[in-house]
């Protein structure tokens, strides 16, 4: 599968839009996401959801209307404050922006691989990358919504 150009630029405007009306969008943010953000794919290889081009904002815009779905069935006194709770969808997975090159080897695509690791970042999981780079390009996360992002990609065994 992969996403015609337009969808992409749709996806991009929308999280952006949402995430400047909410007020955890910046310009600082912003540069350093950059292009390589709006077109990163969400996973590296292909038994996994959105491996294509602009896969990544597209996966991150369904979990967030997941997650405000779940939300909503929750009883009230329960419930995440719904702003804070599309923050935390919008930002838990932008550490992958930067993490994917498409310097794959033949063997490897033939496998299923489509995308390889950036080996020059620094080892991290995704949801440590995503609150680093929040953090360091000034965006301010309540103590609930950084722990959420850390552990948005916690396995069973974490």
């Amino acid at each position: 599968m992969s996403l015609e150009k337009e969808k992409i630029v749709a996806n991009a405007k929308k999280y952006f839009e949402t995430a400047t009306k909410l007020g955890f969008m910046n310009d600082e943010l912003t540069t350093f996401l950059g292009e390589s953000f709006i077109t990163a794919p969400a996973f590296a290889s292909n038994n996994m959801p959105n491996v294509f081009e602009g896969g990544l904002i597209d996966f991150t815009l369904n979990v967030t209307k997941h997650l405000i779905e779940l939300n909503s069935l929750l009883p009230e006194a329960k419930r995440i404050n719904k702003d804070s709770l599309i923050k935390v969808g919008l930002l838990h997975s932008i550490g992958k922006a930067k993490l994917y090159t498409t310097n794959v080897p033949e063997w490897k695509a033939k496998k299923g691989v489509l995308y390889e690791y950036n080996n020059a970042l620094a080892s991290m999981r995704i949801g440590q990358r995503s609150l680093y780079y929040s953090i360091s390009n000034g965006i301010v996360l309540t103590e609930e919504e950084e722990q959420a992002i850390v552990f948005s990609d916690i396995n069973d065994d974490d």
